[in-house]
């Protein structure tokens, strides 16, 4: 019995859908014009030199438009800018706490979405949270390493939906 070519096509094309094919586009990142960071720091643990609010935004910014090269625009935004608000933005929280640890000191990098008017909420537990170990000074290839796994998630919905 001969198989037909058009049944091995059929059955090469479903061998190889791309991940982004089976994903179900979710109503919260419909429509999403510009991704606007918010950051804040929290050190416990003594500050990190060349980290603070504006500095993480700047790097979680570079890291998130290296993972989306094509999309929405991604911005740092100022506290109390009007783009906050606006139904195009989807808000991107970014939360990096400093704590002693064992004699050492851990960075954790949180992140939570937010988004004014959207059809749906937020998907939980999108972004793990993501930690550091600090034995000296920030290491800035360690801590962009960090961000792009928390951020990576993000990158892959806002890449698979419309």
């Amino acid at each position: 019995m001969r198989i037909r070519p058009a049944l091995l096509l059929a059955a090469s094309l479903l061998l190889h859908i791309p991940e982004t094919a089976a994903m179900s586009p979710l109503p919260f990142f419909q429509h999403v014009e510009r991704v606007g960071l918010l950051c804040a720091v929290d050190a416990d643990g003594g500050s990190v030199p060349d980290l603070g609010d504006e500095a993480l935004c700047g790097r979680a910014a570079a890291v998130l438009s290296g993972l989306l090269p094509s999309g929405p625009t991604i911005a740092a935004l100022p506290l109390n800018d009007a783009r906050i608000a606006d139904p195009g933005t989807l808000l991107l929280l970014v939360h990096a706490t400093l704590r002693p640890e064992g004699g050492k000191r851990l960075l954790a990098l949180a992140a939570t979405l937010q988004r004014s008017g959207s059809a749906g909420g937020a998907p939980f537990f999108m972004m793990p949270p993501q930690a550091l170990a600090l034995t000296g000074r920030l290491d800035e290839s360690l801590l962009d390493s960090t961000l792009r796994r928390l951020l990576d998630p993000l990158a892959k919905a806002l890449r698979a939906t419309p």
